[in-house]
Order: C-alpha cells, then sequence, then structure tokens
C-alpha cells in the first residue's frame, strides 16, 4: 500500500493493482545485498563510504541502485532523512566517466542550503563538484563550470542564468536529478525548471525525489518522464516509528511563555523550532535570547553570509536551538537534532512532514512537539489522522514544574562540585567566615551571585489553562439558555432600579382573566394603589407583573394561598416572567451586551409611568423654567 498525501490534507491510497494503471512499470524489487561491498562499488567510493562509517545501504537506496544503473526514469517519493542523496549519487557516480569534459550529471535543488548540502555529500564521496547558487559570486563558480566539473549542482534561478550566459552547457547532459521536487514547484520555480528541461536533451535520464506527491509533481512528472519507475519507501510518518509526537494545548497568546518552560523541563540538546513567518522567527529568537538560552533565528530575509554563519554555529553546538520557518529550514541535513517544536500548527500535512523530518533520522530517535491552540486542535488531530501517527497531549509546565527541575539540576551540579573536593585554602577561608557570619547566610550571599542560583527562583511563567469549549446545545437547550440570560439581566436592571418581578399561577386559560382583572384583584388584596403594579404579562397558565423591590415579599406572601376563580394563587419572585426562579441578585452582572439597552428601556418606562401619575409635578418644573427664561436679561434684548 502506498500514501500519497496532497496539498489539502487529504490522504490517498494506492492498492498494487491500481499503481500499475497509472505508471507502466510499478513492480519494486528491493536489493537483496545486505552491504555495499556486494554492490560492486567502485574501490575509491566504498573507501569513502567505510571513512563515513556507513555500510549499510537504506531501503530506498536498495531500490534506486539497479533502476538507475540501466538507465530507467524514476519517481521516488520517501521521507526527508531516509538517504535520498546517496540514492542517486552513489549509482551515478559510479557509472560516471570521471576526469574533465561536459556536464554528465545536473542537480536542482530549491534552496542554497540543501545545493551546499548534497554538494558536499558528492565531494565526501570523492567527486569534485561545481555548486551554483545565489547570493554569493560568480568567479568561483565560472571557474569550476570552465575546468569541465562533471557534476553540477545548483538552485534553479542560478542554473538558468549560467545556461542564458553560456557558461553551463547541456547539450551532453546524461541525467537530471529533480531533488525536493515538490518543493521546487511550491517555491514558484515551474517557469525555471521548463528553461533547463529545453536545454538538456531529450535522451536524458530523469530522476524525481520528493518526499510528497500532490497533482502539480504528477503533471510534472507526467512532463519529464519516460516509462518511469515508481519507488514509494516511507511515504509520509508511517515508517518513523522513532519520532514521539506530544501536544500541548494552549492559548495563543501564551505560546512563547509555555515554550520557554517547555525547553525547561525536555532541556533537547538541539532543537529546531518553526514558525510560519519571518517576524515570527525574529520575535521568538529575541525572546530565548532575552531569557538566557542560545537560539538564533533562519529565514529568507538573512544574507548568504549570515545564514551559512548560523547554520555552522548550530551544526558545531553553539547554539541549542535555531528559529526557522519552514523554507528556509527545508532541506536541512543537520545530525543530532533531538527536538522539533511546532510554534503552531503547520498549514498541511505534507508541512508537518517536512518539519519533523530533521529529528529521527538514521534510525536515531526523535521528539516532535507541537503547541496548539484550542480552536487549531481539531485540525491537528486531522493532521494526525491522515498521516496515521499517534499523539500525546500533554499538561503544559507550570511555573512549579520547572522550578523543581531547575533546582533539581541545580543541586546534582552543587553536589558534583563537592565530590571533586576543594582547595584546602576555600575551606580556611570559608572557616573564617563562619566566625562572624551564620552558615546559612553565606550560602545566601554566594548564591545571590550566582545566575544559576537566581534560576531557581525567577525561572518558569505561569500559564493559563485553555478555556474549555462550550457544549454545543440543542434547539432546545440554547432556548432554554437564551431565556435565563434573559431573566438575569432584566432581573439585574430591574434591582438596579428598585423593581422586582412577580409571576402568579393564574393565565388566560383559567377562564376570562384579563390585566384589567387580575389588577383589580391585586389592588383588593394588596391595599396598594394601580400605579404600585407596573406591566402585567399575561401568559396561557401564568402571569407576571412589575412591583417595587423593597415590597416584592410581602405582596407574594399577601397573594399566596389565596382561592380566586377556582384556584389556589401561588406567587413567586422571578425576573421576567420566564417561568423561572431566578431572585435578584445586584452583585452579578448580566450577561451579554443587553444589559444597558435593557437599563434603558425599563428606566423610560419607569420615567413615564412616574409622569402619567405626577403630572402636577412636571408642569411646576415647566413653570418655574418658564419664570427663568423670562427674567433673563438676554431673553428681554432679544425681545
Amino acid at each position: 500500500m502506498v500514501i500519497d498525501i496532497v496539498k489539502n490534507g487529504r490522504v490517498r491510497f494506492w492498492s498494487v493493482a491500481e499503481e500499475d494503471d497509472y505508471m507502466n512499470d510499478i513492480e519494486i524489487t528491493a536489493a537483496n545485498e545486505a552491504s555495499f561491498s556486494d554492490w560492486g562499488l567502485k574501490p575509491q567510493i566504498l573507501k569513502r563510504l567505510s571513512e563515513m562509517s556507513i555500510v549499510e545501504p537504506t531501503e530506498v537506496q536498495k531500490r534506486c541502485w539497479k533502476p538507475i544503473l540501466e538507465g530507467r526514469d524514476l519517481l521516488v517519493q520517501s521521507r526527508t532523512g531516509t538517504g535520498k542523496t546517496l540514492a542517486f549519487a552513489l549509482p551515478l557516480l559510479h557509472k560516471s566517466q570521471g576526469g574533465y569534459g561536459s556536464a554528465e550529471v545536473l542537480v536542482v535543488l530549491p534552496t542554497r542550503e540543501l545545493a551546499m548540502q548534497v554538494a558536499q555529500s558528492w565531494e565526501a564521496l570523492g567527486a569534485e563538484v561545481a555548486l551554483l547558487y545565489g547570493g554569493s559570486g560568480y568567479a568561483e563558480q565560472l571557474d569550476k563550470l570552465n575546468k569541465g566539473v562533471r557534476i553540477v549542482v545548483g538552485t534553479p534561478g542560478r542554473i538558468c542564468d549560467h545556461i542564458a550566459r553560456g557558461s553551463l552547457r547541456l547539450d551532453e547532459c546524461q541525467t537530471l536529478v529533480l531533488d525536493e521536487a515538490d518543493e521546487i514547484l511550491d517555491m514558484g520555480f515551474a517557469e525555471e525548471v521548463d528553461r533547463v528541461l529545453e536545454a538538456l536533451p531529450v535522451s536524458r535520464q530523469t530522476l524525481l525525489f520528493s518526499a510528497t506527491l500532490h497533482e502539480n509533481m504528477e503533471e510534472l512528472a507526467a512532463k519529464t518522464l519516460r516509462s518511469p519507475k515508481r519507488v514509494s519507501v516511507s511515504t509520509g510518518l508511517a515508517a518513523a516509528i522513532d519520532i514521539a509526537h506530544y501536544v500541548y494545548e494552549v492559548e495563543r497568546d501564551y505560546k512563547q511563555d509555555a515554550l520557554c518552560n517547555i525547553i525547561q523541563v525536555e532541556n533537547p540538546s538541539s532543537a529546531l523550532i518553526f514558525c510560519h513567518t519571518k517576524a515570527e522567527a525574529d520575535e521568538l529568537s529575541e525572546r530565548l535570547r532575552g531569557d538566557g538560552i542560545q537560539a538564533a533565528c533562519l529565514h529568507g530575509d538573512m544574507s548568504q553570509a549570515e545564514r551559512t554563519r548560523t547554520l555552522n554555529a548550530f551544526r558545531r553546538g553553539h547554539l541549542r536551538f535555531l528559529v526557522a520557518t519552514d523554507v528556509a529550514a527545508r532541506g536541512l541535513d543537520i545530525r543530532g537534532i533531538t527536538h522539533v517544536i511546532n510554534l503552531s500548527v503547520p498549514r498541511e500535512a505534507e508541512t508537518y512532514i517536512h518539519r519533523v523530518g530533521r529529528t529521527g533520522r538514521a534510525g536515531s530517535a526523535g521528539i516532535a512537539i507541537t503547541l496548539v491552540s484550542p480552536r487549531d486542535m481539531a485540525k491537528f488531530k486531522a493532521i494526525a489522522k491522515a498521516l496515521k501517527i499517534a499523539i500525546q497531549i500533554r499538561p503544559v509546565p507550570q511555573r512549579s514544574d520547572v522550578r523543581r527541575m531547575v533546582r533539581e539540576a541545580f543541586h546534582s551540579g552543587i553536589c558534583r562540585l563537592a565530590e571533586c573536593g576543594v582547595d584546602p585554602a576555600f575551606q580556611v577561608l570559608a572557616q573564617e567566615l563562619l566566625d562572624y557570619i551564620e552558615p546559612a547566610e553565606i550560602v545566601a550571599i554566594l548564591l545571590s551571585c550566582s545566575p544559576q542560583a537566581k534560576a531557581c527562583i525567577n525561572a518558569g511563567f505561569d500559564i493559563p489553562l485553555p478555556r474549555q469549549k462550550k457544549k454545543k446545545l440543542s434547539p432546545e437547550e440554547l432556548k432554554a439558555e437564551h431565556k435565563r440570560q434573559r431573566m438575569q439581566d432584566t432581573a439585574y436592571n430591574l434591582a438596579r432600579l428598585g423593581r422586582a418581578f412577580l409571576q402568579i399561577n393564574v393565565g388566560r386559560s383559567d377562564g376570562d382573566i384579563d390585566e384589567e382583572k387580575l389588577l383589580q384583584l391585586l389592588v383588593a388584596v394588596t391595599g396598594k394603589r394601580r400605579q404600585s403594579f407596573g406591566r402585567i404579562n399575561m401568559r396561557r397558565h401564568t402571569a407576571d407583573f412589575e412591583t417595587p423591590l423593597e415590597e416584592a415579599e410581602k405582596i407574594a406572601r399577601l397573594l399566596t394561598g389565596i382561592h380566586w376563580e377556582g384556584k389556589t394563587l401561588k406567587v413567586r419572585i422571578v425576573s421576567d416572567g420566564g417561568g423561572q426562579d431566578a431572585a435578584a441578585d445586584t452583585s452579578g452582572e448580566p450577561s451579554g451586551a443587553r444589559k444597558h439597552a435593557a437599563a434603558r428601556s425599563v428606566w423610560f418606562k419607569s420615567q413615564r409611568g412616574q409622569s402619567q401619575r405626577g403630572g402636577h409635578r412636571s408642569k411646576s418644573r415647566s413653570a418655574a423654567l418658564d419664570k427663568r427664561r423670562h427674567n433673563d436679561p438676554k431673553n428681554h434684548k432679544r425681545r
């Protein structure tokens, strides 16, 4: 079974029969030989492999060996870190004429870093390589080309420049290798690839290597390959059993703090951290350096000299953390990367493949960590399901966890120093200090001068737990929730205005009861004026009415138990007549933005009621206002 990861994250499964229909000769036969010494390689190549401690071929190298020697076109799908470079370099170098002359092999790669790494692999096997890439001078490149180097490795743009200049002639080139071909297309080099193909002879051998296959790759394969043999090895991450996939759910605003905590707890010896944008990479690397962590960033805006210097420092272990974008880190072959950390969920499944492929290489174990916000959790689970990987969701380390780890490490370091012994001169000095200062005070003073000791006190951040996703409510539950919020809001606003709602267990279904008849009952039983009761809402089985808040309980007691219209009355304090108990609570804020509108509505209604009940006061105020206007000298002047 073969798996294709296409751009939208879907997984397409190919059976053997389907593959036979897709390409002419799809049967894959692995080489039986268990070591390179059984392949009949040239002695000088075997010697180089031995010096690099490379003894046994990988699966992709076994499957590519014979077809390449036979001159077959290949479409190879294999995940990053499976030895693709040697898979084409060994057979091509074995059948190379050697010496100098016209270019025999052209290897095209998407990035400068990847081109440099592939060229170094060829050189490690004893081949002389013309390395062509942008951001560097032409002089050295022209010297190599004029010399007649057989192997040419480069990026699409610079290769096209040399073709246009006439410094690179491909008339007699026998083999074209498109390595990381999917990324070449994704980076927009399709036109450059077409120009390279025009300069090559039609009878060439073409090898396409890619970690993923999507629609554009299939179009390129159909255009460039002739009766190709398809090789699929360790597609996706199914074979990457030595990579553990950990997920930390954290809100977006706290990701950098959470990352610092995770770094302290995991304590990776070498880690590659991926960001979506250059700005994120710059910001994160600066933050890590500010926290005393050895980190640098890698992205496309850096000059070639800066990129080379940063990569060399990372390879040599001078930097523990490299913060990079996807394009900048594509194809990096750096040994010893123990952790790959995704600050955010990759946009596509194939991006996750390329990122995680930086660790767990050559059979070593690796750890992939992804920081996922609650809103992206479903997307990441879909990626994991598509790639058939098992993920572990872990709680984010908190400040207490970090400080415990730092303290344990500090204590262990002090104990190791004590085991090594102490200079007697310092012991004498310590004894002199003990005559004047308490031992604990001396230790505290010395610890205050140690950055490691300060870290025991200041390390770590408190990370809030992610907000829980609200349960999806049914239409009935949603309606009840909206009603509850309306009741809460109205109760709050009525309480602020000194009003409350009471509900009574009679309604329109109980004979000919209406608002006027109910109001007459309320006035008769309570002895209050009609104006004391606000609006009355008649419902089918109940009714509710508005009263002053301080008198609500008294009115409810007076009405409860009375026999009226064939029913025993029951009255309770509610919010807005919704039929649920909800005593007014002025301490709780109403939910939503409705509280201001509801408050204004209730206030205006109450003002209208006061205006109707006390019209003489409004007239007296109007008369006083008219008198002031009449006595105003300005008004006399105008008149």
